[in-house]
């Protein structure tokens, strides 16, 4: 019965002598010099029976039986491997897909055995292994060829554990895809195969590979810039291949997490730059606060409820308490740093907050759980209920009309995977998580959310500084806060504080009256504003005071009368010498010096210094006659 018969191989005058052979036995033949080759005749010829090579260039006959036998319309076609290689490699050709297989020997031997496998190609058997390889005892064992398989595995075993894509390009078609490559393409190999390689990708990717394809553009100069493929980002690299001009090799990497991490960093560094100017404005603005709340507590002492103008006064003072929460809002997105740093147990604390919540929410349902016995943080309390009324407020905006809310704790161990991108260390954390069922948020909204005056809500409803001013706060406390969030489906909210050594101390209730005294106080300020209302608020205390307007001049001071100083109110940004400076001479003319730090900016890195190296405490502007005189009283009494 005549056959259409293909014979695969790189050997020409192999090709020649079977085809002719086949050919006088009345068979159409057809030939090709490679897998790449034996593709495009099977683009318009289905044989009956193929002859395959097992070592070719460009597709081998191991991934060409695997494409035949993929495809509908050749199913039934009989393959047979031409090698003798095949039993030094150990490979079942079963496995490929191939019904029989032939060492290459002599022409007379190969002839007798191609005409009987065409033959055995009308009633094909179905064994659950390999028959024996035909005229295989002809052919003695050569250690050359050995030794070629065993360096081709050593050079393919390399290519299949690599992390990138690798394939390889000849005459335009892909000739050979490691499994990197089928994994990030997500397509079989034996659709891969001999497949125009711009037709794998879609959009911006698509048009450099045609580009590329074309001649007009070296993709290997562009390597930074990534493509979107299957919602990964990747880079495309291409490399030709000496002494081939038709053959070229394409490798993509995976750049997401990279991309992530980078974009991450950015963020990182617009926060940190937009955090430095929002902290120099809130620290002017609490220096002219200063003087409108001195003069306030003046005014206040003269007037009761029910005076003239006692109204309008404390109007203006509420008015300053909303500024001055604004910019401590300001300074704790510039990570201005914490006031009042001690060992807090969060659960009770949360718990109240979900309790004043709960009261005028009363549309939402909270849901609580709490870790028990949870470990120690040791944080600025206030801040952190800063942090968490923020939380809760967004979660509770999210949804209008009615929705769950859930508030968890719990005790958590961060990797160094998990911590990488977020500049803290490993170690012991504790988790606050609040979820909501509310409206989301798209991709889009989600990178900005932390950004100073962002907001998604209408004009006087919000403005814009609450996470910003949450992310300033947790990340000066070596914190990690992150927000993950579906449109339409909710968001949650994860806060990680880390775990303190210290245990938590009782809550002392705070003295609710003026405390005067008759002490001599050195006020240190260059702004004349505050100087002059500083230095009423001391006098209607009580205190003696002795004035300096910069730095030099208070070291003058200082140096001819610190014996009859009993503590100096120091300003921390000076132009000449700054407060670390002089507090640091002062400290080697009176070791004793009690200093109290007061600044517009809050804590950050030069105060907390101060106090490190021995100021006895800090007051931010502006402040209350009150809350100056409870502290200075208590450095004095102690």
């Amino acid at each position: 019965m005549k056959k259409k018969i293909l014979i695969v191989d790189d050997n020409r005058l192999l090709r020649k002598f079977l085809s002719t052979h086949l050919e006088r036995a009345g068979h159409h033949v057809r030939t090709a010099e490679d897998g790449f080759a034996a593709l495009d005749v099977l683009s318009d010829f289905a044989p009956d029976v193929m002859f395959v090579d097992l070592f070719m260039p460009k597709i081998d006959g191991d991934r060409l039986c695997q494409i035949v036998r993929a495809r509908d319309d050749l199913k039934d076609c009989y393959l047979v491997i031409l090698s003798a290689g095949i039993a030094e490699t150990g490979k079942d050709y079963t496995k490929i897909g191939a019904n029989a297989c032939i060492a290459k020997g002599s022409f007379s031997n190969m002839a007798k055995n191609v005409l009987a496998a065409v033959n055995d190609s009308d009633a094909p058997v179905q064994a659950d292994k390999p028959g024996p390889i035909i005229g295989l005892d002809a052919v003695y064992s050569r250690q050359l060829t050995k030794e070629l398989i065993s360096r081709n595995r050593h050079l393919e075993t390399i290519l299949e554990s690599m992390a990138e894509g690798f394939l390889e390009i000849y005459s335009d078609r892909v000739v050979y895809a490691n499994e990197a490559a089928v994994l990030m393409l997500e397509m079989d190999l034996e659709n891969l195969l001999y497949a125009y390689p711009p037709d794998l990708f879609e959009g911006k990717a698509k048009r450099r590979l045609e580009k590329l394809i074309a001649g007009h553009e070296n993709i290997a100069r562009d390597k930074n810039a990534p493509v979107d493929l299957h919602n990964r980002k990747v880079t495309i690299k291409s490399y030709p291949v000496e002494g081939e001009p038709s053959t070229s090799i394409i490798i993509f990497s995976d750049v997401t997490e990279q991309k992530r991490l980078e974009e991450k960093l950015q963020q990182a560094k617009k926060m940190e730059a937009v955090g430095t100017l929002a902290g120099g404005v809130a620290h002017d603005f609490n220096n002219l606060l200063m003087g409108v709340q001195g003069n306030i507590s003046l005014m206040m002492l003269d007037l009761k409820p029910g005076d003239s103008h006692f109204e309008e006064v404390a109007s203006i003072e509420r008015c300053v308490d909303s500024a001055a929460k604004l910019t401590k809002q300001l300074l704790g997105f510039a990570r201005g740093g914490k006031y009042v740093v001690k060992a807090t147990s969060l659960n009770e604390m949360i718990r109240k907050l979900k309790t004043m919540f709960q009261r005028t929410n009363k549309n939402i349902s909270f849901h609580e759980k709490y870790q028990n016995n949870p470990w120690s943080v040791e944080v600025d309390q206030g801040q952190i209920e800063q942090v968490m009324m923020n939380l809760l407020l967004n979660a509770c905006q999210a949804m209008p009309q009615n929705g769950e809310l859930s508030i968890q704790t719990e005790n958590v161990t961060l990797n160094r995977s998990f911590v990488k991108s977020f500049d803290v260390g490993p170690g012991r954390y504790v988790k606050i998580s609040v979820t909501d069922s509310g409206c989301g948020m798209d991709p889009a909204v989600q990178q900005r959310i932390f950004e100073p005056f962002f907001t998604t809500k209408n004009v006087g409803e919000g403005s814009g500084m609450g996470l910003a001013s949450a992310f300033g706060i947790v990340k000066n406390h070596r914190g990690i806060i992150e927000c993950r969030s579906i449109k339409g489906k909710g968001s949650t909210f994860s806060v990680y504080l880390p775990v303190s050594h210290h245990e938590t101390p009782a809550i002392e209730e705070p003295t609710k009256t003026l405390q005067r005294g008759m002490e001599t106080i050195l006020l240190v300020d260059d702004e004349d504003i505050i100087i002059s209302v500083d230095t009423k608020l001391l006098e209607e205390l009580g205190y003696k005071v002795l004035v300096a307007k910069e730095g030099t001049v208070a070291l003058e001071i200082f140096t001819a009368r610190h014996h009859e100083i009993d503590l100096v109110l120091l300003d921390i940004i000076m132009p000449d010498l700054n407060g670390e400076e002089v507090f640091a001479q002062m400290k080697r003319i009176k070791p004793d010096v009690k200093v109290l730090v007061s600044s517009g900016y809050s804590i950050d890195w030069q105060a907390r210094k101060m106090l490190e190296d021995g100021c006895n405490g800090f007051i931010q502007k502006p402040f209350k006659m009150k809350q100056l005189s409870l502290q200075i009283k208590e450095i004095l009494s102690s």
